[in-house]
């Protein structure tokens, strides 16, 4: 009986729940800061992007319907609505296949992944400042507009803008025709103060999971492998927590991004690239806190266990 007090079950059993949480919170963490607030990781990660067929899509989309809209309104401007009322439908009709072919190409990786250099530096630059406002037009974007003159260009080279009236159909896009919006002024102060804590967390939330654990494996001494079981199963659990946590942020993010007219498989396929560290560190302490548990499991005493450890090859004295 003072065997089994001591033991201390539900005590151990608390820590292990808020080894878990604490767990789930490191992961996260981590995540934000290897691979959403790291410049070089993001622009790695924008580059994977491209290799989803919902997101290269959005984006061709996404060009050819500024695209569109640009020479529209430049040919309007310039009192040549008949040059217009041919270019446009024409162009809206092929725009999206020209720039999925455009997309293609090595230069427009180069232009992508620049475009995106640029724009999460500038995020980064704002979410560590101090300041509560934003310089410009009040926002934070990724300008593709390098993007869709090289459309506009592969346009002319392929003799559809000469069919059209127009000698070069890149000469009617205006600087900063096409961003996509990553922050807006409203948002910043709340994003900032997010940020601020993010950057703090991963190694406090790492150190307290494992001293949570070693808590755990303290005040349960007197069944140590009872004890190690629930350790395995707590660190399982943290990446069971993380991946559900990723799952329902992503349902949020996706809504979100398609209030703004995104699709929905363009938006999945995003959050999932952008989200991949979370993944693979939650699958690694999934993997690690079941090791754990088999080879607890393995080392127990019971008739079961002593047979299977014969039938392995593993010996025949149990390990107390």
């Amino acid at each position: 009986m003072p065997r089994q007090r001591s033991s201390h079950p539900f005590a151990v059993a608390v820590v292990l729940v808020l080894a878990a949480l604490t767990g789930a919170v490191a992961i996260g963490a981590i995540w934000a800061n290897q691979q959403l607030l790291d410049t070089s990781s993001w622009v790695s990660s924008s580059g994977r992007m491209l290799e989803s067929r919902e997101v290269r899509h959005r984006v061709a989309v996404f060009l050819a319907d500024q695209l569109v809209a640009e020479a529209e309104g430049q040919l309007s401007a310039a009192g040549q609505e008949e040059v217009a009322a041919e270019v446009v439908p024409r162009l809206r009709r092929q725009g999206t296949r020209l720039a999925e072919r455009v997309m293609a190409t090595p230069q427009f990786h180069q232009l992508w992944r620049q475009a995106n250099r640029i724009g999460h530096r500038e995020l980064v630059r704002v979410l560590d400042e101090e300041a509560t406002s934003l310089g410009g037009n009040g926002r934070v974007v990724i300008n593709l507009t390098p993007a869709l003159r090289q459309l506009a260009a592969s346009v002319g080279e392929s003799g559809l803008a000469g069919s059209f009236g127009v000698g070069d159909l890149g000469a009617l896009i205006e600087p900063g025709t096409a961003r996509i919006e990553v922050l807006e002024a409203e948002e910043l102060e709340q994003a900032q103060e997010v940020v601020r804590v993010i950057r703090e967390l991963p190694l406090p939330a790492t150190l307290a999971t494992v001293a949570l654990f070693a808590l755990a494996l303290l005040l349960g001494r007197a069944r140590l492998r009872r004890a190690l079981l629930g350790v395995g199963l707590s660190l399982a659990a943290a990446g069971v927590l993380a991946l559900l946590a990723r799952a329902v942020a992503g349902h949020e993010v996706v809504d979100a991004l398609l209030s703004r007219e995104a699709d929905r498989e363009a938006a999945e396929a995003a959050w999932g690239i952008a989200t991949s560290t979370v993944v693979e560190l939650a699958r690694g302490a999934i993997v690690i806190g079941a090791l754990v548990v088999v080879g607890t499991v393995l080392a127990g005493d019971s008739a079961p266990v002593l047979a299977l450890r014969r039938a392995l090859g593993l010996g025949h004295d149990a390990s107390t």
